[in-house]
């Protein structure tokens, strides 16, 4: 028996020291797993805004890199990796709000990342101030998500009523009288297009047509038409990228020729100048970032034109402003877990709202709404087929084509 007692024996010794290691391995990996920073996001990676909304995971992901590189982020003299959840909200709101709430709840991440566009941004954005968890806003410019006297909301992005002033800005300098504006009845490009009515005539334009078409709409053309015939000098459009090229198209195909075309969005965005050809040509984008801009990120110590090459090394394209203003919101986050050194949500939120730093995106200071107001913005046109900086002054590459040469 002793020889079947001591294999017994030697069984529940290794088993046992199995078991420990096992124990021990599972302490190693959770005390690992909590060295890490989790945020979350739900972004627009199918559906009909997934062109932006995987420019936006792309300069989300560039940050983690970058943070990663050198170490995380030290909280309390502790360093701590960055890991980002994601969900494919399929560009519906409804589903991103849900989306939110389970990044919250479920998943328990530390912080929350925003949405893409301000149809998402502005209910997911209320899931965060019901939780007391900050949401950094990189992609909703509407107004209205920043009047509701919340507290956990910030964004370092422009809002839509800076979009048009200086498209709007030129088109009086040079003597235009009248302006058409077409918009998606969407939230954040009847923002956009509602306040360049009002700025047009505080610039002493005419508003000779406003109009607004249903989403989903698949031909823009009777909108034109009614446009054409009130023969404007500026006309401004209003929606995401599918939309806008559709209308850039129509422009052309119905002879719609004002000296300027405006979008909110759409010239810089993929597809829309290579799809286009000359009927992009000439057409006129505010955008928040370019990569010549004489701005050097405090965080990282690159220059506009740096995270530019570095980018395009990494993920194979120039990027436009969305990447840029990704990584930045997640810097925002990194600044103020830093100076709170702590990960309690309310702290950090307190830290936020501190914020005066300069990153390769531009300048961050937020007031009391969370928006920031510590830089501008400048207006691209496509000449030769590719953008080119011709507003403000300061950052111009080029001088701004008016009118429109006639084709």
């Amino acid at each position: 028996m002793r020889p079947i007692l001591s294999k017994c024996h030697g069984y529940d010794k290794l088993t046992f020291a199995l078991t420990v290691a096992a124990l021990g391995l599972f302490a190693v990996q959770s005390a690992r797993a909590d060295d890490v920073i989790r945020f979350g996001a739900s972004l627009s990676l199918t559906g009909a805004t997934s062109a932006e909304g995987g420019r936006v995971k792309d300069g989300y992901d560039f940050y983690a890199k970058l943070a990663n590189e050198r170490g995380g982020i030290e909280v309390g003299g502790k360093k701590y990796k960055v890991e980002i959840k994601y969900y494919d909200d399929e560009s519906n709101a409804q589903r991103a709000t849900a989306l939110v709430e389970r990044l919250i709840v479920e998943d328990k991440v530390n912080f929350v990342a925003g949405p893409y566009g301000s149809g998402s941004t502005f209910p997911a954005s209320s899931v965060a101030e019901k939780y007391k968890i900050p949401m950094v806003i990189a992609h909703g410019a509407s107004t209205t998500i920043y009047e509701r006297g919340y507290k956990y909301i910030f964004a370092v992005l422009n809002s839509v009523d800076q979009y048009t002033i200086n498209i709007i800005k030129m088109a009086a300098d040079r003597g235009a009288k009248r302006i058409a504006l077409i918009s998606e009845n969407a939230l954040f490009p009847k923002l956009g297009i509602d306040g360049a009515a009002v700025q047009a005539k505080d610039a002493g334009l005419e508003v000779v047509y406003k109009e607004y078409y249903p989403s989903k709409t698949t031909d823009l053309s009777p909108l034109l038409s009614a446009a054409k015939a009130q023969n404007p000098d500026v006309l401004i459009a209003g929606g995401y990228t599918a939309d806008m090229m559709l209308l850039a198209r129509q422009v052309t195909e119905l002879g719609v020729k004002p000296k300027m075309l405006g979008f909110l969005l759409g010239p810089t965005l993929p597809g829309f100048v290579s799809s286009l050809g000359a009927s992009a040509e000439y057409t006129l984008e505010p955008v928040q970032w370019a990569a010549h801009m004489p701005w050097k990120d405090e965080l990282f110590g690159m220059t506009s034109s740096e995270y530019a090459a570095r980018f395009k090394k990494d993920y194979g394209y120039d990027p436009d402003y969305h990447p840029p203003q990704s990584t930045a919101a997640l810097e925002v986050y990194h600044r103020a877990i830093q100076k709170a050194g702590s990960l309690d949500p309310e702290k950090v939120r307190d830290a936020i709202a501190t914020t005066d730093m300069m990153t390769a995106y531009g300048a961050i200071r937020f007031n009391e709404k969370g928006q920031n107001i510590a830089k501008r913005m400048a207006v691209i046109q496509i000449q030769n087929g590719k953008p080119s900086v011709v507003y403000p002054s300061e950052y111009k590459e080029s001088d701004l084509v008016y009118p429109i040469p006639q084709r």
